[in-house]
């Protein structure tokens, strides 16, 4: 009788182990089929960098290596078209990523590059997402890799199309410009943006350094024509001014400089550095040498 008690008892304990590890298997595939939690997602990896670098026992280059393949891999899983709420965890997420890789390999160059490129994202609500956090990756970038001309330059190119920010944008770009290996067009391009965000000073002290530092005959014409340019600029800019003065007195556009100078809104009429003219027409001031230097600027959105 008592045998056949505790045989009974035996059996129910093996019952009941067998159906909680039953219950612990399902549990356990349902959870790897369950998707990820979005704050999960969001803190991957979910301690920061400086404790794991630490424990890295000298691989933390290993480690930024995966960083930066799960956030490729995070890059080419995201859908096309998103708005800006939609997209959010996934921009939130490749920027942890790749804020962690270059925190572990803070010379990690192919990061910061990826950075530039993949995380800004221009949104189906006509918005810009992820600017600011890839802007602030790109300048430690700089910082750390600062003869890498390819991460300042993705740097302006981030400030001027997506956050319009030109003052900074071209100071990114004339640093590109002065990096050995960088192309001759990035100090132009500084140089035009400088003159689009209206520091005429600047400008020409940024294009009379790069012409005594070119080294090549050929750059160091192009940036002598570009202080031509400049000058021509300035003239031009001067003389609005006045014929603005002018029409408020008067109610109607000047016939000529001539006329400027003779109301006394104008010193005198400036000469023309290329060797040309400057005329006013309809109250469009212009010179006969060409077109001026200055950039469309760009139209007002949002810009984070």
């Amino acid at each position: 009788m008592q045998r056949s008690f505790a045989l009974s008892i035996l059996l129910v304990v093996v019952l009941f182990s067998a159906l909680a590890a039953a219950a612990a298997t399902f549990r356990f595939r349902a959870d790897r089929l369950r998707p990820p939690a979005v704050e999960t997602q969001l803190e991957i990896p979910p301690f920061p960098s400086e404790l794991a670098q630490p424990f890295s026992f000298g691989f933390s280059s290993v480690f930024a290596d995966a960083m930066f393949l799960e956030a490729i891999q995070t890059f080419g899983g995201r859908r096309q078209n998103e708005t800006l709420a939609d997209g959010t965890p996934d921009d939130r997420r490749l920027a942890r990523l790749l804020e962690y890789a270059t925190d572990l390999d803070p010379k990690f160059r192919g990061a910061y590059r990826f950075a530039g490129y993949a995380m800004p994202r221009t949104t189906l609500d006509g918005r810009v997402a992820n600017a600011i956090p890839a802007e602030q990756i790109l300048q430690r970038g700089v910082r750390e890799r600062p003869e890498d001309w390819q991460i300042a330059f993705v740097l302006g190119y981030l400030q001027a199309f997506y956050l319009f920010e030109t003052e900074q944008a071209a100071a990114s770009l004339a640093h590109a410009a002065r990096l050995p290996g960088s192309p001759a067009y990035l100090g132009l391009l500084a140089n035009r943006l400088t003159v689009q965000g209206g520091d005429l000073d600047s400008a020409e002290s940024m294009a009379r350094t790069m012409a005594q530092e070119a080294s090549e005959e050929k750059t160091k014409a192009e940036w002598q024509a570009r202080l031509l340019d400049l000058r021509m600029e300035r003239d031009i800019r001067v003389v609005e001014a006045a014929e603005k003065r002018f029409q408020a007195r008067n109610g109607r556009h000047p016939n000529s400089l001539a006329e400027l100078v003779a109301g006394g809104d104008l010193a005198a009429v400036p000469e023309e550095p290329h060797g040309k003219e400057y005329v006013i027409e309809h109250g469009i001031v212009r010179s006969t040498a060409g077109p001026r230097p200055v950039l469309r600027r760009p139209v007002e959105g949002p810009h984070r």
